[in-house]
Order: structure tokens, then sequence, then C-alpha cells
């Protein structure tokens, strides 16, 4: 039910008239017919003196709204940082093989392996903790996949 009609239905239910009402809330009989009419809404502060006042407890269909949408937006922020992450994940993993088959030159040791894990964990850090911990499980299991599949090609080529 409207807020509007609950006020109607509820005063009436009371007998009071419009006028009554709101002196009780401190507005004028005119906002009151605003209200009922659905003209406009009682702010936050004319809501509880109305649920004091009628006893009535007004449920706002537009925070759930709000919440929905908002809901919505922080899903399609998820969807575009796991994709974005995604387009960012395949660069390092071809940089990880190239240093992996460059092993032996110090460089790769020494300063390209740090920059590249200080890089992610920074990237990591940065996230929420079950989000963190999300995508620490997906970059191990990433990991270990792509190792198996490279490690059994490497066996492959020494078999021959």
């Amino acid at each position: 039910m409207e807020i509007g009609k609950t006020i109607r239905s509820k005063r009436e239910e009371l007998k009071m008239t419009q006028q009554q009402l709101a002196d009780q809330i401190y507005v004028t009989r005119q906002t009151i017919s605003k209200w009922e009419l659905g003209k406009s809404e009682p702010d936050a502060i004319s809501k509880k003196s109305l649920e004091k006042v009628l006893a009535v407890q007004f449920v706002e269909a537009s925070s759930s709204k709000k919440e929905k949408e908002e809901d919505f937006l922080r899903k399609i922020k998820w969807f575009l940082g796991l994709v974005v992450f995604g387009i960012v994940f395949l660069p390092l993993r071809v940089l990880w093989v190239m240093i992996r088959r460059n092993w032996k030159q110090p460089w790769n040791r020494f300063a390209l392996l740090p920059a590249v894990l200080a890089f992610s964990l920074w990237y990591l850090h940065s996230l929420k903790d079950n989000v963190f911990y999300l995508f620490l499980a997906l970059i191990m299991i990433a990991y270990f996949s792509t190792s198996a599949y490279f490690f059994s090609d490497q066996r492959a080529i020494g078999e021959n």
C-alpha cells in the first residue's frame, strides 16, 4: 500500500481530521493532503512522527529499489573488474613464461620477477577480503593448470 493511502486510512480509522494530524506532527493541512493524494512524500522526520501518531510502520519501497540498483551496479563493477583482471592476467602469464624460459639470465631473476610479483600482490591487496581470496584461488588454479600444461609439453619435447 502506498504511503498516502496508509496515512489516509489510519487517520480515518483514528477519526482524525487532516488538520488534527497536521497539528500533531507540526505541518500544514495542505501537506497532509499532498501526502494522502500521493503528490509528495513525507521526509524522514515527518515519517517518524507519523509512525508515532498513527501507530504504523512505513516500508520504504524506494530504498529497496535503490538497494537493488546499487546491488546491480556492484555486480557490474565486479564483472568489469574480473574482465580487466583477465586482460591483465594473460600478459602477466606470458611474461612469467618468458621469465622461466630465460631463467638463467640474472636480470629476470632479480629484477623482472620481483617487479611482477610486487605488482600482482599490490593489486590483490587493494581488493576486499572475499574478492582477494577468490582471485587468489583463481590464480592458483590458473597457475597450476598452465604449469602442468607447459610441464607436459616440455616432457613431450624431451622425449623426442
